[in-house]
């Protein structure tokens, strides 16, 4: 059966079971007499700026549960990025907002711009959901989402198998879009010009239907010449949602968004030279062959002039309410997702002595992208005895279907300094992909089936324990087809893995909280829609994490803080065999422990300080590698052990005017396993002066002020680091009309 067909065939399967539900809640609603309360709704939340500490610890947060719980009642650290937040310090995209979180790195790495580090764990062991419907390997969906298109970004840190299956590790990052608002006629839009030719429009309109319904469009497009080299990007991001409410029992939500990028000769990093090579050495990278990164060389793309590098996707959610009776909810989401993606590039680069010039590979990778999940969930919100009980019992299935188109080989040197770029050869040709491996198709076909539940029960008025499990039953095959060799692989994989978590939240006064919270979580070896065969053998890894803190508001609400400590450690990662280091075994371990301190203040009128402070020892615990290399008390790639921020605003009481600024420190990280290359730690300035309008706002931003020459993650290989943008300035208006 072809690939369209399946997606056709899973779509109606999908539709199907959104019928069952919507037939299931049918019956259960029309046996209730008419009359009740009317549904507590998730309405949009609104920040007024700098005026006051945000309302976000006693909203409920759809990322930590699915029982409706605040963050205040979660045993958990939850991060809030609200559409004014993001607004008010000029965050542009989902990699920019991301760098914002407390304690988190996102990096802007082309394979999959957003790839995020936290709590000593990066890539697949951190999960990324679209309104809280999330993919079996994030890294392969992620990009760098205009913030316009987002009512909010939640960022929950910990393992979160337990909600959302395998892969969720260390924590999951949920992008909230903006939807259809009951009663409101809202049209807002923004302008903004800035440096290297960037060009940013949005619009967003929200429109009544009458009392019962509304739609809402939203669309952006981005556009950047970008600060190196030929590399010119764009984007664009468009949603169309609709909300109806024909009776206060039923609710319903559907919504399309769409989103594609694409790039002129994407930036794949900087390649480390010898320093007797190097014009403009810098002390930015530390290896251990001797090679620093040539400040020279800050703005060139050693990519080829005819490199392609596009994506788009198309995401139809739905979600369905009912209210069966008091308290008493039954939820149906459906997602259907499609994407297609395309990287024809030169990715790597590496110095050849002998000949003084960088070799270049070249890759084309195709990708064509169908995925669909569907949620049944009953939800209670009552009494226990005299005791409140929240509880969900749900049903989830989910189909993705992935095939790939994978070419690797090379092309012409170029001189580091004075690079002549030239064409390659992307044609499906032998002779441009010789050797096996290198010309491969293959598919992955991932089936789940999964059963959870969460319970909320209210000991006594001021202590809350929180329990939840997840059972899910795997199902992987995969086909590989190497062209080169004519050899067919295919393989079968299934996992039955168990998902816990048990937590609990003391108040200790009204606004101050105690919390902690155990739990054991699931993660693949490596992507399970880009399992090896060779990996097929290895069991999921298994996960357990003890999270404990406080959080408190006081002062009447002007000072809010929050302090997390927490420890994971994630067994069973493939290491290799200490007697016979050519077998490849599971029995390496990985951990992390670390304190996360947050707070904001509002000492005057007008003023807010905003600070936050992560520290964290990550560890390689027990991994060797090819040849023995004993990696044993290395740190993991990407994962800098000091973050933090200090953010300072003012708003003026008799002029329409906001002054802010804030730096950011990031500390060192390495980019490999063996640690023999260490990005340097860095601090990073920004400021922003906005003037307020009758009808709207104009903001000036500037990031990093001082100039500094900084990396945020590693490229297209370990000794290629990603370099940030220089010093930049922006203009922005928004309207409300």
């Amino acid at each position: 059966m072809g690939r369209r067909n399946r997606g056709r065939r899973t779509a109606q399967i999908g539709q199907g079971l959104l019928a069952a539900g919507l037939a299931l809640a049918g019956t259960a609603t029309a046996q209730e007499a008419a009359g009740g309360a009317a549904p507590t709704l998730l309405d949009k939340v609104t920040v007024q700026g700098a005026a006051g500490l945000t309302p976000a610890r006693d909203t409920p947060s759809s990322t930590a549960s699915r029982l409706g719980l605040s963050p205040r009642e979660t045993p958990a650290a939850i991060e809030v990025l609200d559409q004014e937040l993001l607004q008010a310090r000029g965050l542009r995209g989902s990699v920019e907002a991301l760098n914002a979180a407390p304690g988190v790195l996102a990096g802007a790495l082309p394979s999959a711009p957003g790839t995020t580090s936290m709590r000593g764990f990066s890539g697949g062991a951190i999960a990324l959901l679209f309104d809280g419907a999330r993919q079996t390997a994030a890294p392969l969906v992620t990009r760098d989402f205009d913030s316009w298109s987002f009512e909010r970004i939640e960022v929950l840190k910990g393992p979160a198998s337990v909600l959302y299956g395998e892969g969720a590790l260390a924590g999951a990052i949920n992008l909230v879009p903006k939807r259809a608002q009951l009663g409101e006629r809202e049209l807002q839009g923004q302008l903004a010009w800035g440096s290297f030719g960037s060009r940013r429009v949005g619009v967003d309109a929200n429109l009544p239907l009458g009392e019962r319904a509304a739609l809402r469009a939203v669309a952006s497009h981005r556009r950047s010449d970008g600060y190196v080299d030929d590399n010119a990007s764009e984007s664009t991001s468009a949603s169309l949602s609709w909300r109806w409410r024909p009776h206060q029992d039923f609710e319903f939500e559907a919504a399309l968004d769409h989103y594609q990028d694409e790039y002129d000769d994407a930036y794949w990093g900087t390649p480390l030279l010898p320093r007797a090579l190097a014009r403009e050495p810098s002390g930015l990278v530390r290896s251990a062959d001797g090679r620093v990164l040539d400040r020279a060389l800050r703005r060139r793309n050693y990519n080829v002039d005819n490199a392609l590098q596009d994506a788009r996707s198309d995401w139809l959610r739905t979600r369905a309410d009912w209210r069966l009776g008091e308290g008493l909810h039954l939820v149906n989401e459906f997602s259907l997702y499609q994407a297609r993606r395309r990287w024809w590039n030169s990715e790597t680069y590496r110095y050849d002595a002998l000949r003084q010039r960088l070799d270049r590979s070249t890759t084309r990778i195709e990708h064509d992208h169908d995925y669909w999940v569907e949620r049944l969930a009953l939800r209670g919100d009552g009494l226990w005895g005299e005791r409140r009980n929240r509880a969900t019992l749900g049903l989830e299935f989910s189909d993705g279907d992935f095939d790939v188109m994978r070419r690797f080989g090379t092309t012409t040197p170029v001189d580091p300094h004075a690079p002549a770029r030239g064409s390659a050869g992307f044609a499906d040709l032998a002779a441009n992909f010789p050797g096996a491996g290198n010309r491969v198709d293959f598919d992955s076909t991932t089936r789940v089936a999964s059963l959870f539940a969460e319970d909320a029960l209210n000991l006594s008025p001021r202590w809350l324990l929180l329990g939840g499990l997840r059972y899910d039953r795997i199902e992987l095959s995969r086909r590989i087809l190497d062209l080169n060799t004519g050899v067919r692989t295919r393989f079968q994989r299934s996992y039955s893995p168990l998902s816990w978590r048990l937590g609990t939240v003391f108040d200790l006064a009204a606004q101050t909280q105690l919390y902690a919270q155990y739990s054991a979580a699931v993660a693949p070896v490596g992507s399970l829609p880009l399992l090896s065969a060779a990996n097929a053998r290895f069991d999921l890894t298994h996960g357990r994490a003890l999270d404990a803190g406080i959080k408190s508001r006081l002062w009447q609400d002007r000072f809010e803080w929050g302090l997390a400590g927490y420890w994971i450690e994630q067994d069973d990662i493939v290491t290799r065999d200490p007697l016979n280091a050519n077998l490849s075994v599971q029995g390496g371990r990985q951990s992390s422990r670390g304190v996360e301190l947050s707070a904001a203040l509002m000492p005057l009128r007008g003023l807010r300080l905003d600070a936050s402070l992560a520290a964290l020892r990550a560890r390689f615990d027990v991994l060797r590698e090819a040849g023995g290399a004993d990696r044993a008390g290395n740190v993991p790639p990407n994962v800098p052990e000091r973050i933090a921020d200090l953010r300072a605003s003012y708003r003026f009481a008799e002029r329409p005017l906001t002054l802010a600024a804030g730096a950011r420190y990031v500390g060192r990280y390495y980019t490999d396993n063996a640690n023999r290359i260490r990005i340097g730690a860095r601090t990073v300035w920004d400021a922003s002066i906005a003037y307020r309008l009758p009808f709207g706002e104009i903001a000036l931003y500037g990031r990093n002020l001082g100039d500094a020459l900084y990396a945020d993650w590693s490229g297209g290989a370990a000794d290629q680091p990603l370099l940030a943008a220089p010093r930049s300035v922006e203009l922005s208006l928004r309207v409300n009309l």
